[in-house]
């Protein structure tokens, strides 16, 4: 990775294939800017749900915590992954990215929908319509992104485990239609709940930590400078996690959810696996724990918190009732899924902005900055201090019904959003000054 300020010409000659094929930095960063404000909103709008007491027992606000996870989901996780997936085909798949144009407006649909779907459910308003041009941007981006697979030389394990992340996104998608039209009147479905169980799994197992194993095989790699010598435990976790999303997704839309323990058991296997493969990567490091990877370990405690938790809730070991779901529900996003990502696009972000503004339009003997310069690495440690107890915080408060718990949380949390908005300023200051 470019990191050398006095390199001789021609040293990053290497990137040119790569940047003929990338697409402009504009098309990724929009999706990460875009979705460091939903980050910023959701830590926002938890601030203000937990200190006026509308997120735990009695007072607990349904509506207004499924606006919280849409945003989160919606807004900060997929955004940032639709953002990833772009820069990332000529990487894993040696090819440009297909029908850029067709990104493009997915991005406008999917921020008008995503607005308006949230908007809706804060104001309990019909949120079937706005949920419209949510799925139309995900047609566009499923037509992009499968044609851009399709026309890959190869795709390597990465973009396998993309390809089935893509594939869930399809049926999570009309599950979630089918949730958003029929959900207020319960017109269609007999037992909307089994409905929603499904759909939840499909998003943040199928969806989401799938595509997060298979980057992180490349990226933990790539920044730890580390080599993968046996991909076996990886292999194991592929097949488990997929065995066990399938299984709780059929159980719960046929079955009445009879085999949940079982399902529960082979996910927290398929995890362990997982897990197991990550500490190989680790443990065959050339790098000593920088922010981003300190992130990674935090994301890897949070999964198996995530865990067991699921596990309690399927074997009855805690009540299955909205404070256990919720704070299941807070786990996997704050503790596993998002972590992952703030460590990710710490090192994502700098290295598209040093690639385009940067490496392309040097010559000696004008110095050029490090990767590492265009961030404030304190700044970056001072995130990472305040962000790591906030989701262990809110957790404790769903499951203790405390709001002085999830105020604690609150609080942490959008302090940390605060700073990363910061650091991302920090790195975009590079753009404007080239462009100006």
């Amino acid at each position: 990775m470019p990191d050398s300020p006095t390199a001789a010409p021609g040293a990053y000659g290497s990137t040119a294939p790569f940047l003929a094929k990338a697409p402009p930095l504009w098309v990724p960063m929009r999706h990460f800017l875009a979705a460091a404000a939903a980050f910023a909103t959701f830590a926002a709008a938890f601030a203000y749900g937990a200190f006026g007491h509308r997120l735990a027992g009695a007072q607990f606000q349904a509506r207004f915590a499924l606006g919280l996870v849409h945003t989160l989901t919606l807004g900060w996780i997929t955004m940032t992954l639709f953002g990833a997936m772009c820069q990332l085909a000529p990487v894993l798949w040696e090819t440009s990215l297909v029908a850029e144009r067709a990104v493009k407006t997915a991005w406008w649909l999917f921020m008008i929908g995503i607005a308006g779907f949230v908007g809706h459910l804060w104001t309990a308003g019909d949120y079937f319509w706005p949920a419209v041009p949510v799925a139309a941007a995900f047609v566009l981006y499923l037509y992009s992104f499968l044609r851009t697979m399709a026309s890959a030389k190869q795709l390597d394990w990465t973009g396998k485990h993309l390809a089935l992340s893509v594939g869930y996104l399809v049926v999570l998608a009309m599950l979630g239609l089918i949730l958003a039209y029929d959900g207020p009147q319960g017109r269609l479905l007999n037992d909307p709940e089994s409905l929603l169980v499904a759909h939840v799994h499909l998003a943040l197992i199928g969806w989401v930590s799938l595509a997060i194993m298979g980057v992180s095989y490349r990226l933990v790699s790539m920044f730890s400078l580390s080599h993968l010598q046996s991909k076996t435990p990886g292999r194991v976790a592929l097949v488990l996690v997929n065995v066990g999303l399938i299984g709780l997704a059929v159980d719960s839309l046929f079955f009445g959810r009879r085999w949940m323990a079982l399902w529960a058991v082979i996910l927290a296997c398929g995890y362990g696996a997982y897990a197991y493969q990550v500490r190989q990567i680790f443990s065959a490091r050339n790098r000593k724990l920088d922010p981003a990877l300190s992130y990674t370990i935090l994301a890897m405690i949070g999964g198996a918190v995530w865990a067991v938790l699921g596990l309690s809730l399927a074997f009855g070991w805690l009540p299955n009732d909205s404070d256990a779901r919720a704070a299941y529900v807070f786990c996997i996003l704050l503790a596993w899924i998002t972590p992952f990502i703030l460590g990710q696009i710490h090192k994502i972000v700098p290295f598209l902005v040093w690639l385009h503004v940067y490496s392309k339009g040097w010559k000696p003997p004008a110095r050029l900055p490090k990767m590492e310069e265009l961030t404030l690495r304190p700044l970056v440690w001072a995130e990472l201090a305040v962000f790591a107890p906030s989701p262990y915080l809110g957790i404790a408060g769903f499951l203790a019904e405390s709001n002085a718990l999830l105020e604690a949380s609150a609080a942490l949390l959008l302090c940390a959003a605060i700073l990363y908005l910061a650091n991302l300023g920090v790195t975009m200051r590079h753009i404007v000054r080239k462009v100006s």
